[in-house]
């Protein structure tokens, strides 16, 4: 079979966002909006397995209703943390405070030479995902992505397949031909469920998840004068140079 498409997830894929982005930036807009709440890196562990902020929002306050009663902590509420938290996201990425995992730059260019269909699936906001992939890869390979699968686009989230569903049936996609990249169980079972290959890149708070199901699991996907991936797991053989490219995925069809 030949390659018809990649379709990445956003957060720990295209860079190490949640740790030292959105978790940031939800701390300090809650500082903002007078909320006593301070999300450390341990606890962010256990809420980052809820896909959506607002979700993760949502859980966290339901934890403890008497902290935080229905009355003041509504949907109106966690809609003005969510889009204050978007706009310090933002600035953080602008700040360079988020690079670009290794590889991906040259996945990009690889798959845009190649003709191939390229597409983000993520549940965050599009204008986070807009300024990370503008700032840290170019506003050229902003320019190569078919489309862009954001925030609420879809109702039932990661690991539903529905926001991978909906990229086949627009683009009237093969899903024997289709890569996902992903960083998390609930990203992998979201492209199994859809019918597509997974390939994972592990981030910082996923290595211990279980990727059984997926095609491939990578530390990253590397580059030759950068940092080395390593293969962790993989249905076939896949030469081990230190970084992945497009034709290894292809070879796992």
């Amino acid at each position: 079979m030949k390659l018809q498409a990649l379709l990445f997830d956003c957060d720990g894929v295209l860079a190490e966002t949640e740790r030292d982005g959105h978790r940031v930036a939800y701390n300090q807009a809650m500082r903002e909006l007078g909320i006593n709440a301070e999300w450390s890196e341990e606890e962010y562990g256990e809420l980052v397995l809820i896909s959506g902020g607002k979700e993760r929002l949502l859980f966290y306050f339901n934890k403890d209703r008497s902290r935080f009663p229905f009355d003041k902590y509504n949907d109106d509420l966690i809609k003005s943390i969510y889009l204050r938290k978007t706009d310090i996201f933002k600035s953080l990425v602008n700040s360079g405070s988020l690079p670009p995992r290794s590889g991906i730059a040259r996945i990009f260019r690889e798959a845009h030479e190649k003709g191939l269909f390229l597409f983000t699936c993520s549940t965050s906001h599009r204008e986070s995902v807009e300024t990370l992939i503008y700032h840290n890869y170019g506003k050229d390979c902003l320019g190569w992505f078919t489309k862009l699968y954001c925030g609420d686009v879809v109702t039932k989230k990661k690991p539903a397949p529905d926001i991978y569903l909906l990229a086949k049936d627009e683009f009237n996609l093969d899903v024997n031909c289709c890569f996902v990249i992903e960083d998390s169980r609930n990203g992998l079972l979201a492209a199994r469920n859809a019918g597509m290959h997974c390939f994972v890149t592990q981030s910082f708070y996923t290595s211990d998840e279980d990727f059984s199901e997926a095609d491939a699991v990578t530390t990253c996907l590397g580059d030759p004068e950068g940092e080395q991936s390593r293969i962790l797991k993989s249905t076939r053989s896949i030469p081990e140079r230190g970084y992945v490219i497009i034709d290894d995925m292809e070879s796992l069809l």
